[in-house]
Parts: structure tokens; C-alpha cells; sequence
């Protein structure tokens, strides 16, 4: 039986300032046999929330992958007090996994700030850039891939590819798809041939969203934002090749550099609806720069996730017009 998202993402503290995954990380969405980098981030998220003053809530985390994470070890995270103030709280947290021969090795280093929590002088929330269907009204993975088999706009081999690589986020989340965005007409990608309704549109004008919602219950604050980066890692490494009629088996290279995963709200609720969308702004260098916001169902901006990732092609492969 899989592990609910409140035991996969929780952390045991083993001494002062150290905490040790409870389970192993998991792999999703990736290529190689390596962990789902969100995975990582949630439990360095996790431990840091341990640390914070329960009046202060997390509202930025600022990470850097040093290197994979293997899918068989537990993470370590070890974690330093670097600010404590009436008003504001920072923790850094080095995650490190223990390697063949004994050793450990640092997958990833990250800032977490808190801040007070407060009563606002003023709101404002940018809107969705499309007004997408309500979840209620979008289909499911089974659904999506039923329709585009259907329309013969994906092959079975094709949606088979596509469960199979995200089947751990299922375990954790209800997924709805926007079919209006790209990934949902396309499968991220997994069918790179299919013509979608954004095909006359730049690349950094193109658009994907899904509406989300934890599948079991998350008891606690911590764990809350612990999901909230396990949940906004997902698809923006490789969110230029879903957009751009392309597959992971395009690439020779394909994973997040760093991240900036910033939060507007001091709670989070993610077993309710929200629903997400994933734009891509700039590539060079064999590097990407892709964000991913957060919007609660009542039109709330909660979260913005930024990522730089790097992007090498396999040899020949041709890039389409972008």
C-alpha cells in the first residue's frame, strides 16, 4: 500500500537540528532512475518548519540541487538557525544521503524564511491568465486519456508512457487537467506529434494548468507546506519540451539547478482545490527558466514556484520552431 503524502513528505528528528526522512524519497516524472526532486524539497521544508516559532508561518524557500538523490537511501537534513528575530525567522538546511561507501553526499541546500504572522493592511491577487472550467468540470488522467485515445490523438502506447511516469503523483494528489492548456492535449509531451490549440503561439506564451488537491488528510501546518513543495516542483524542468512538441527522450539532460518556491499566504490548505499554471520564459545556455503559480478556487494567488534547469538535447536532435 503507498504511503499517504503526510508520511512521505514527514521527518524524524534524531538530535538537535537533525532529522532523517521517514521514507525513502520516490521518483516521479523523471528519465533517469534518480528522486523526484520536489520529494527533496518537502522534506528540507518539513525540517525546517520544524524549527520555526509556531506565530511565524514559511513564505520563501530559496534552493539549490547539488545532485540527484537516489530513490533507495533515506535524506538527512541538518539544520542551522540563521536569524531569529521578533519578526522574522531564517533556517538553513543542507539535505545529504548517505552513499555506498559510507559517506554522505549533499543533493541540496536551501533557505527558508518565516515571517510573523500578521494581520494585512492591504490584498491584492493577480488573476489566472486564462479563466479556466471549474475542477468539478475537468476530466481525470483516466478520462483525459480515454478522450485523446478517442479522438486518435494519442496512441495507447503513448498514454500508457505518460500514466506510467506520473504514477506516484496519483498516489498523492486528484489531478483535473485544463483541457484548454497544452500539457492536457498533449500529455506533457508524451504524444510530441499531436497539434494542440496553442501551436500558433510562442513558446513563452504557451500555457498549461491542472487543478489539485491532496488525496488524504495533511493534520498539520508543517505538513501542508511540506506538499505545497512537493507539489510545485512538478513539471517545470521540463515543461519547455511540453510545450514545444518534444519528450524527455529528446534530452541527454534534464533537471532543476535551483529553485525559488515563495508563499503569500500564512496557511495553506492543499486538500482543497487549487489549480496551477505552468509558463516558460527563457532558454539558453542549455538552460530554461519556467514558473509555476498557485491560485485557491476563490481566484487567490498562494504560491509562485521559479526554476532555472538545465537542458541539454541529445546529439541530432532538432529543436522545432519555437
Amino acid at each position: 500500500m503507498a504511503p499517504t503524502l503526510a508520511e512521505q513528505v514527514a521527518v524524524d528528528q534524531v538530535s538537535p537540528g537533525e532529522y532523517v526522512s521517514r521514507l525513502n524519497p520516490i521518483r516521479m516524472g523523471n528519465a533517469m532512475p534518480i528522486a523526484y526532486g520536489g520529494c527533496t524539497a518537502s522534506i528540507a521544508v518539513n525540517a525546517a518548519c520544524h524549527t520555526a516559532p509556531p506565530s511565524m508561518s514559511l513564505y520563501s524557500v530559496l534552493g539549490h540541487f547539488h545532485g540527484p538523490a537516489s530513490t533507495d537511501k533515506k535524506l538527512h537534513c541538518s539544520v542551522t538557525n540563521i536569524r531569529d528575530t521578533r519578526f522574522f525567522a531564517t533556517r538553513r538546511v543542507q539535505v545529504k544521503q548517505q552513499q555506498p561507501n559510507g559517506k554522505f553526499r549533499v543533493c541540496m541546500e536551501v533557505l527558508a524564511d518565516f515571517h510573523i504572522i500578521e494581520q494585512s493592511d492591504w490584498e491584492y491577487s493577480e488573476a489566472t491568465c486564462s479563466k479556466w472550467p471549474r475542477a468539478e468540470d475537468c476530466p481525470n488522467l483516466e478520462e483525459l486519456v480515454k478522450g485523446l485515445l478517442e479522438k486518435g490523438s494519442i496512441t495507447e502506447k503513448q498514454g500508457k508512457e505518460f500514466t506510467k511516469s506520473f504514477a506516484a503523483n496519483a498516489d498523492f494528489f486528484e489531478t483535473r487537467y485544463c483541457t484548454a492548456g497544452v500539457s492536457s492535449q498533449n500529455l506533457s509531451g508524451a504524444a510530441r506529434n499531436t497539434k494542440t490549440t496553442q501551436d500558433h503561439l510562442p513558446i513563452t506564451e504557451k500555457v498549461s494548468a491542472e487543478w489539485q488537491r491532496a488525496l488524504h488528510d495533511l493534520p498539520t501546518p508543517t505538513a501542508n507546506m511540506s506538499a505545497l513543495a512537493f507539489l510545485m516542483d512538478g513539471g517545470l524542468s521540463f515543461l519547455p519540451l511540453s510545450h514545444n512538441h518534444m519528450w524527455f527522450d529528446d534530452t541527454a539532460a534534464c533537471s532543476t539547478l535551483d529553485f525559488a518556491l515563495r508563499i503569500f499566504v500564512p496557511e495553506v490548505k492543499m486538500g482543497e482545490w487549487h489549480v496551477r499554471e505552468r509558463k516558460t520564459s527563457r532558454g539558453g545556455g542549455n538552460r530554461t527558466y519556467s514558473e509555476g503559480k498557485l491560485w485557491d478556487k476563490h481566484g487567490n494567488l498562494i504560491a509562485s514556484n521559479t526554476q532555472q534547469s538545465i537542458m541539454r538535447l541529445r546529439e541530432g536532435v532538432v529543436v522545432p520552431k519555437l
